[in-house]
């Protein structure tokens, strides 16, 4: 039995488990990672996103504690932001060219690139379930984390883009961060 046969099997024994409301999504990332709520208007790209439907954004939470950072963003990842803080130290912004209002969010963009905080924006089409999420700034342990949180209940209602198949290589990914994370456990 390969490994995603043994990781399927649990992973069938634990789906009722693994189906979590939208409220207990966020309840976790709030206590887990020292997360905070915020407006989605002080996003101003946020209205004009792809992914997300912006009437069915139901929260906006960010990460913005320096020792949780530190412990979810992988050695790559902060390589990136220390390129970013010297890029953005050569090349500053110019506050008479930026608008007083866009003021806030520019430095809230700041804060992203240079890994200064994580902001993450939840979608529930259906009011009950998170339908969709972005992480913004890239964080891919916590985008693995998301995902073992909010896939089971796509799943459940049979709304995941993907097959529960595991030859699929987005089914293996969630189960991979279901087994990551403990939740099979």
């Amino acid at each position: 039995m390969n490994n995603y046969e043994k990781l399927y099997k649990q992973y069938l024994y634990r789906q009722d488990e693994l189906s979590l409301t939208k409220e207990q999504v966020v309840d976790r990332i709030l206590s887990k990672f020292k997360a905070r709520e915020f407006s989605k208007k002080e996003v101003l790209d946020l209205v004009n996103d792809d992914q997300l439907e912006y009437s069915k954004i139901f929260t906006c939470l960010v990460i913005d504690d320096p020792s949780v950072l530190n412990k979810l963003f992988s050695n790559e990842e902060r390589r990136y932001h220390n390129e970013q803080v010297l890029d953005n130290r050569e090349n500053p912004l110019n506050e008479k060219k930026i608008k007083k209002t866009e003021w806030n969010y520019n430095q809230l963009l700041l804060d992203e690139q240079e890994g200064r905080r994580i902001d993450i924006f939840f979608e529930s089409k259906d009011g009950r379930y998170i339908s969709e999420f972005i992480v913004r700034d890239q964080c891919e342990k916590l985008n693995g984390y998301l995902n073992a949180l909010i896939v089971g209940s796509l799943i459940q209602r049979g709304v995941a883009e993907y097959p529960t198949d595991i030859t699929d290589e987005y089914f293996q990914y969630y189960l991979k961060n279901l087994e990551q994370f403990g939740f099979l456990n």
